[in-house]
């Protein structure tokens, strides 16, 4: 019975490999879901045993190449098992490990696009040990070398499995890098221009700045520009190295804003009653709840040509254009109301006309 077991197997030896290979395909390709989510689920239990480093959506996002792995594992292994010739076999495995790169890669990627959000939550603890704060610029940065470094190294490895001679390859990008610097001193000046900007951090992404040429808010920053979105809401890309060489004002550093102005009353005003109304506007002022108190100034400032000028300057805690020129039309209102009430008149550009009329001589 066993030899003719024997026999049949052997006579219909690449049939039963046959069949073996789909019965392996099939394994992976029902198992891949199911391993995947296993993976998932004792991942979250590992990393998240003590704390919450990583949540159970973000390793599934970063793990869902794996599914695409052991699809091409059950692939490999099926033609594996039909025993090809030498030469096919050493073209598979290399195939196979080509594959195991790429995937690998594009895990790493998903990686790096969910590090700053869910997956590390070590940016607190960094933060207290190097006195840095790791701010949405810094993050947005270091993902993209991150990435270009993986990527970079994803296309070293994958050189290296089809036989390519890397060292050469290295040799020459450092000589060919070395002699395309030289020749692009511009963007040479931008990447430098970049990196002051991420060392020195005159601003940040959102923040609101202004130069001489334009004002918006800064929506990226990279090694080479900066993407600035105009209050018109067009898109401005300025060269690192022309931000950088020119003052900038980053109006979102602001803790208190300024308003500074001036009003006019009629020269018919008389002093008591300008007196007193400089110090209801004063007081007025200095009650608004949005308004800092201490830096307030209103005075008597000078003798205009048609008016008795006065002079307001004062800080409100709100820096938002919005709730700034809200308060200032709460203090122009409050103004108006208070000159209406002390009988008082706003002045306004005039002349007066004197005619000489005696009689020509």
């Amino acid at each position: 019975m066993i030899t003719l077991i024997s026999d049949i197997i052997a006579s219909n030896l690449f049939l039963f490999r046959f069949l073996g290979s789909i019965l392996i395909f099939l394994l992976f390709w029902c198992g891949k879901t199911p391993i995947t989510k296993l993976t998932v689920k004792l991942l979250n239990k590992l990393l998240n045993r003590r704390r919450q480093i990583a949540d159970h959506s973000t390793l599934t996002f970063v793990l869902a190449p794996l599914k695409t792995l052991l699809a091409v594992s059950g692939i490999y292994l099926a033609l594996a098992n039909l025993h090809p010739s030498p030469s096919i076999s050493l073209f598979l495995l290399k195939l196979y490990r080509i594959s195991f790169i790429i995937i690998l890669t594009w895990s790493l990627l998903r990686l790096c696009d969910c590090a700053s959000d869910s997956l590390f939550l070590f940016r607190n603890k960094l933060d207290e040990q190097l006195d840095v704060t790791l701010n949405k610029t810094l993050m947005t940065l270091l993902k993209k070398v991150i990435k270009i470094l993986v990527i970079v190294i994803s296309s070293i490895a994958i050189l290296s499995e089809t036989g390519t001679n890397v060292t050469t390859i290295i040799t020459g990008i450092g000589l060919g890098g070395l002699t395309f610097a030289l020749a692009a001193q511009d963007t040479a000046q931008n990447l430098f221009g970049g990196l002051v900007i991420l060392l020195d951090k005159p601003f940040s992404v959102d923040d609101w700045i202004s130069t001489s040429s334009i004002e918006g808010v800064v929506e990226d920053i990279n090694f080479r520009s900066t993407r600035i979105r105009t209050f018109p809401n067009s898109l401005v890309v300025v060269p690192n190295s022309t931000l950088v060489s020119s003052p900038i004002t980053n109006w979102s550093k602001m803790n208190k804003r300024r308003a500074s102005f001036s009003i006019g009353l009629t020269y018919d005003t008389p002093k008591d009653k300008l007196e007193h109304c400089i110090s209801r506007i004063t007081e007025m002022v200095n009650s608004n709840p949005e308004v800092i108190p201490n830096d307030t100034v209103i005075r008597f400032n000078s003798f205009q040509d048609s008016s008795l000028e006065i002079s307001l300057v004062f800080f409100t805690a709100a820096t938002s254009f919005s709730d700034f020129q809200r308060i200032k039309e709460t203090v122009n209102f409050g103004i108006m109301q208070i000159v209406e009430e002390e009988g008082l008149n706003f002045a306004f550009p005039t002349q007066t006309l004197y005619i000489n009329n005696s009689s020509a001589k």
